[in-house]
């Protein structure tokens, strides 16, 4: 492995100072081979006041120490020795060339981003490579899981959360590794983050009777939260949802929608009911939103006061349209793996939370455990 320092004459006149490799060398943050390096020193080329000469002088003196640097860290990588030079390299950059890198293959990037924006809080906007090691990285655990959330300074950050962030952020460190600016994967040595069981209040069939025998006198909030839970969509979702996103297909004769879902930011292509599609009203045409007037803040209320009505304060949240949407087409039979593209879930692991065997199938279950030799 060889390189020169070189110099490149520009519009301007002045002369750029580059690192030219032979043969080309890996650069870990375009994810390419290089020739070129440009060091963004520029020299005069026909120095003639006494404060250009000096200009030149200490620009060549700054390319020739970031030359032997370079020289220096080929050198151990040739021989498999790890450059220490890489722990000065700036983490954040190194992370969103990362998470740039995974927008690219289409990756859900949003817990990778929210990872880093909690190591910035903690950490501050200055952190380098040779702040990681083992303990770093228990502490950040700790930090995580003892943390307020982002959203709110006053509620706690929620453990299933934590862990997410920090298997996103331990997938930066060990890309790392790998790009060798780290000595070692200390991942490897500390444990992840457990995830734990959650509780999650799902609408039963009785109290989704009570709900809509008392239906809350906002069309909007309504109207939503039933095409919610005829259709499995997030509020994120609805709230763009416009008139074009909705066709007919003819070969099918069934209504779906196509768009970008704003939560995977990914296009969806998903089939609704003739009973969905009604509760939309009169099909318009052209960019019209099909909710304009929707807003999360005043659906939350008006959720709380129609659910509280009836007693189910607790279960208040429009995300429970869609859990109560997957339970039912669990619980009428459907695969898992036709509700997990239903959902528009990347995995099906992320829909085995409403696979639980509902107390109906269980109830029907215990009623058969009879001995025929008992009374």
């Amino acid at each position: 492995m060889r390189g020169a320092l070189r110099q490149k004459k520009l519009k301007s006149g002045k002369l750029s100072l580059y690192i030219d490799y032979y043969p080309p060398v890996w650069n870990p943050q375009a994810k390419q081979y290089t020739r070129r390096e440009f060091l963004n020193l520029h020299l005069h080329a026909n120095p003639v006041t006494p404060l250009e000469k000096q200009e030149n002088k200490l620009y060549n003196e700054i390319a020739e120490k970031i030359y032997l640097k370079r020289m220096k860290a080929l050198m151990l990588d040739a021989n498999g020795l790890y450059n220490k030079d890489a722990l000065d390299a700036d983490f954040y950059l190194y992370a969103l060339n990362f998470i740039r890198g995974k927008q690219r293959e289409g990756v859900d990037t949003t817990h990778h981003e929210t990872a880093i924006k909690y190591l910035k809080r903690w950490m501050g906007e200055h952190f380098k490579f040779r702040n990681i090691d083992e303990i770093f990285l228990k502490k950040f655990k700790e930090y995580l899981l003892t943390t307020n959330s982002l959203k709110s300074s006053k509620s706690k950050l929620a453990q299933n959360s934590a862990a997410s962030y920090y298997d996103k952020f331990i997938l930066i460190i060990q890309s790392a590794f790998l790009d060798k600016y780290l000595p070692e994967d200390y991942s490897l040595r500390v444990p992840r983050i457990s995830n734990v069981d959650t509780f999650r209040q799902i609408i039963d069939d009785e109290e989704l009777r009570l709900l809509l025998e008392n239906p809350i006198d906002d069309d909007t909030v309504f109207r939503s939260s039933i095409f919610a839970l005829l259709s499995g969509f997030r509020f994120s979702a609805i709230k763009v949802l416009k008139w074009r996103d909705l066709h007919f297909s003819e070969a099918l004769c069934t209504w779906y929608v196509y768009m970008i879902d704003p939560k995977p930011e990914r296009s969806f292509k998903h089939y609704i009911s003739q009973q969905a599609v009604n509760i939309l009203g009169e099909k318009q045409e052209g960019d019209k939103l099909i909710f304009p007037d929707l807003n999360y803040s005043r659906t939350r209320t008006r959720l709380q006061e129609w659910f509280a009505r009836v007693g189910l304060k607790d279960k208040a949240k429009f995300h429970n349209w869609r859990h109560k949407y997957a339970t039912d087409l669990i619980e009428k039979g459907e695969d898992i793996y036709v509700v997990s593209k239903m959902l528009n879930h990347k995995h099906v692991k992320t829909t085995q939370i409403y696979a639980k065997v509902p107390d109906t199938n269980r109830a029907k279950a215990a009623s058969k455990a009879i001995n025929k030799h008992l009374n």
